[in-house]
């Protein structure tokens, strides 16, 4: 009662409030043919008359209802598009966003032969101990591994790159959960953890029991029982999680629009929304925040 008091004065009368009502109501009609339309094509595989049988009739009698609101926008009706357009300009920034550094990534990712290469020189030290080294990338090496070695020199005697990615199954069995393998380079592994949309991502994720986990996966797959002695040994000299966060920048070169939506809108976004990686409970005592600029 106290809130559609405080929406009638908001909007100074009731006639105006009617009015963006039912622009919200259309809309939402026109948005759900539309989508059930799709459903019935790519899920259901229904034949493309009944399809139209079903669109053709339903778009027209809501396209009516619509155009006859057209006149109401002045008067109320264009509160909802304003919700929608700012709503809008919120994913797109984060999509857009997520796009270009998605590409930079791809781009920029490391080879097994450059790996190796970096491995081998004698400059870069192998600290004693297991390193879990969370990314966003799924395939190939993320170049913040580069960034990572090429300013510390260092790696771990055992270093395991983790990657979340939800599946779209309802569940993923236990025995699907971790997806590991070895790569080129001694000591490095790869480690992808899968989940269904449903699956609760806190569980077998965080601490002691993610750690023997992997490890167990990766005892699965080794051959020899010198490697599962040395990967014993390093997790017995103490486990780090590195999390890699990248900032995203436009280079001198990029336009006016670029510029506002990733220096801006994306910037803001990334700055405030909450950590990926929060709902895995990485034990913060051994925590180490690895950060790269990508500027695009």
């Amino acid at each position: 009662m106290i809130l559609g008091i405080g929406l009638v004065i908001g909007f100074r009368d009731g006639v105006a409030l009617a009015n963006a009502y039912g622009a919200v109501v259309i809309w939402v009609m026109i948005i759900t043919t539309c989508l059930t339309t799709l459903v019935m094509l790519l899920v259901w595989d229904t034949h493309v008359l009944l399809i139209l049988m079903f669109f053709v009739p339903y778009i027209l009698i809501e396209g009516v209802f619509m155009t006859s609101l057209l006149t109401k926008i002045p008067q109320g009706g264009w509160v909802p598009f304003a919700i929608s357009a700012f709503f809008l300009t919120v994913m797109f920034s984060w999509l857009y966003g997520r796009s270009r550094k998605n590409a930079y990534e791809a781009d920029r990712k490391m080879s097994l032969g450059e790996l190796n290469q970096m491995l081998a020189r004698n400059t870069v030290y192998r600290a004693p101990g297991t390193c879990f080294f969370y990314t966003n990338l799924v395939n190939g090496i993320p170049p913040i591994i580069r960034h990572y070695i090429q300013h510390t020199s260092s790696v771990h005697e055992t270093m395991v790159i983790v990657t979340f990615r939800t599946l779209p199954v309802k569940k993923v069995l236990p025995e699907e959960r971790f997806n590991v393998g070895k790569l080129g380079s001694d000591g490095v592994y790869r480690c992808l953890v899968q989940f269904g949309y449903n699956d609760s991502q806190s569980i077998a994720v965080a601490g002691d029991e993610f750690v023997a986990s992997v490890l167990a996966k990766l005892k699965e797959q080794t051959e020899t029982t010198e490697e599962i002695e040395r990967l014993d040994s390093a997790a017995e000299k103490g486990v780090v999680f590195a999390i890699g966060r990248t900032i995203l920048k436009t280079n001198p070169n990029s336009g006016w629009f670029v510029r506002f939506i990733i220096d801006y809108l994306y910037r803001f976004q990334q700055k405030n929304c909450r950590p990926e990686l929060s709902i895995h409970e990485v034990p913060p005592g051994t925590t180490l925040q690895v950060g790269m600029l990508y500027e695009i």
